[in-house]
């Protein structure tokens, strides 16, 4: 099969860009101060979505299950302590549930079955939970709850993921406090719904009263039954990496490797607190070379990235870090890592610009054990000076929009998306060159800043809300057997594209022609319990008996009950609405498991109508 329409890039093998981060044990409590029986272990857990608070536990270790009762309902607390806390785990909430993750066993984000919730408060997922004060006025005794910025929160027996950098508070000498805790972000399903959020003290219900620089993890117990897996946390000093004594070189000057510096006259020299690939302007071609000294107040494995526009050789205590004999430009990512004591270290950094205009830039990050990623270099070194693209949102609030472009789909670019935009707020996109769903959000509808911003080469949509990305496959093939390999792509030979019309609802309407098999398919985002509804209409001058639908991969795909299905490791629901008379088939593969219906077998017509749910 050829990939018509998916503009690929050939996969690239991923460059490890930070130091990795320490995985919480969950094969057994003894990271965990003693608790109550509400807390045991499990290897995977059951959850009704339609009943309320409704979770279970299978035997077996590496999730964490709370289940509270009248007697017992304590909360988890780690055993280690902390400060500045980077923290992202899995969660899942059973319907109507709640729970909270108290940084220091202080300050909580909300953790909260917010599913269908249409304007969150302080109490829905990702949430800053009010502080409490019972000397104040009944109705004022709650305050500085902080909602989040949309409602990320996915439906109830799915698994979700939270991503959590939290700043502890400072004090001085003296015990003083100097600076509030901070949530510096807080990330639901890859959504940023906190921002440099100040808390002024504990939130209700911490498990301390006062205020320190340190303290435990913990994961509230007595409200409502929660599921945790995948803890993932690093610890931070308030220390930092530093360039100090740091001067500068400037040779003009055409060199086509980085020179010999020793045996060149030096143009102009300097010093400077920081790094820059563009430190002196000027339109010749030149080199520079800096030196100066590397502080490092841990011991043990540092990294560093580099990304920059020429070539760099970079050395520590005459060390080589990095050495390149060839032009780069600033997409790359060049990533090292060594180990290094504490204390001070002889640093070079030598820098050929490139040989084009158009491509300039150097910048160098660092991180270190318990120690924050930062950047070493001026933001004057970057383009656009190292600033996120402003977002430009296309809402759709009065009416359906549709809006065609190019989208990232996992290791591929899509060149022939349709986004489309409900003015409910439950939207999708589908690469309409192989009739495949892509990806469904909810919230605003899509930011285009990559289309528009230096002169919008990359053409990249993007969904402006917390999306939920399906496999991508097509939907409609041709199979010698039901178990036979799903196609990654069909040519345009094969899937003959008819383009789309316009419903009298505003909905786009894809129509295709398969080896004679007339499609019409129409997707609706629908509110009520937020979902897509999918329905397909496929017609032929005969039956047929190789013509398959496919509706969806995963690691598995459990049926719940008849008709709707659990896919990807709790990852979305899938109902069957209308079947046309075929019976739902689970497919064994490689990767996992396959949904597919067999169609026309025996008739010449047929419409399928499935619901995706997350």
């Amino acid at each position: 099969m050829v990939q018509a329409c998916g503009g690929s890039h050939t996969p690239q093998e991923k460059v490890m860009e930070r130091l990795p981060m320490k995985q919480l044990s969950l094969q057994n409590l003894d990271s965990f101060r003693e608790t109550s029986q509400n807390w045991t272990l499990a290897g995977q857990v059951v959850a009704d979505r339609n009943k309320i608070r409704d979770l279970q536990g299978v035997e077996r270790t590496g999730i964490l299950v709370n289940i509270p009762t009248e007697r017992h309902q304590d909360h988890l607390l780690t055993r280690w302590m902390h400060g500045d806390l980077e923290l992202e785990m899995d969660f899942l909430m059973p319907g109507n549930s709640s729970s909270g993750i108290f940084l220091m066993g202080r300050y909580e984000i909300q953790l909260h079955d917010s599913w269908n919730v249409k304007a969150p408060q302080f109490s829905d997922l990702g949430g800053i939970y009010q502080r409490w004060d019972d000397s104040k006025p009944e109705g004022n005794r709650g305050f500085d709850g902080k909602a989040p910025t949309l409602n990320a929160a996915r439906a109830p027996g799915l698994w979700q993921h939270v991503k959590i950098k939290f700043s502890a508070p400072e004090f001085d000498q003296e015990g003083d406090k100097i600076a509030n805790a901070k949530f510096e972000e807080v990330w639901i399903n890859g959504v940023l719904v906190q921002e440099d959020a100040e808390i002024s003290g504990p939130t209700r219900a911490a498990a301390f009263e006062e205020e320190a620089a340190r303290g435990p993890l913990m994961i509230q117990g007595d409200h409502g039954p929660v599921a945790i897996r995948n803890v993932r946390y690093k610890r931070y000093d308030k220390k930092s990496i530093q360039l100090a004594n740091l001067d500068y070189d400037y040779y003009a000057g055409t060199y086509d490797r980085i020179p010999d510096f020793d045996s060149l006259q030096v143009t102009e020299s300097g010093s400077t607190d920081s790094l820059a690939g563009n430190i002196i302007d000027k339109d010749d071609r030149y080199a520079l070379k800096y030196t100066g000294t590397l502080r490092t107040p841990n011991r043990g494995k540092y990294l560093f990235r580099l990304q920059n526009a020429g070539m760099v050789r970079m050395k520590i205590d005459d060390k080589i870090i990095f050495d390149q004999n060839s032009y780069h430009r600033m997409h790359e990512n060049h990533v090292a890592t060594v180990m290094l004591d504490s204390g001070r270290h002889t640093f070079s950094l030598e820098y050929l610009d490139h040989q084009n205009d158009w491509y300039w830039g150097l910048t160098l990050f660092a991180e270190g054990p318990h120690l924050r990623y930062q950047r070493l270099h001026s933001l004057s070194s970057v383009p656009g000076g190292g600033r996120s693209l402003p977002d430009i949102v296309v809402e759709s609030r009065e009416r359906v929009k549709v809006l065609r472009s190019f989208t990232r789909h996992g290791n591929t670019k899509r060149t022939h998306v349709v986004n489309v935009g409900f003015p409910n707020q439950v939207n999708f996109n589908y690469d309409m060159g192989q009739g495949a769903l892509l990806q469904a959000w909810n919230g605003p509808f899509i930011n285009t800043n990559e289309m528009w911003v230096n002169r919008g080469e990359a053409q990249v949509a993007k969904p402006a809300g917390p999306s939920l990305s399906f496999d991508g496959k097509p939907s409609f093939a041709t199979l010698a057997g039901g178990s036979s390999s799903w196609p990654d792509s069909v040519s345009w030979d094969v899937l003959q594209v008819e383009g789309y019309s316009i419903s009298q609802k505003g909905i786009p309407v894809f129509s295709y022609n398969l080896d004679g098999i007339s499609i019409e398919d129409r997707i609706e985002g629908q509110t009520h319990n937020r979902r897509l509804v999918r329905t397909i209409r496929f017609s032929a001058d005969d039956p047929r008996d190789d013509f398959w639908m496919h509706l969806a991969s995963g690691e598995t795909i459990e049926e719940e009950r008849q008709g709707e299905y659990i896919v990807g490791d709790r990852s979305f629901y899938l109902d069957i609405e209308k079947s046309a008379g075929a019976e739902p088939r689970i497919i064994e593969t490689e990767a996992g498991q396959e949904l597919r219906l067999k169609l026309l077998d025996a008739a010449s017509a047929a419409t399928i109508t499935y619901a995706v749910i997350w």
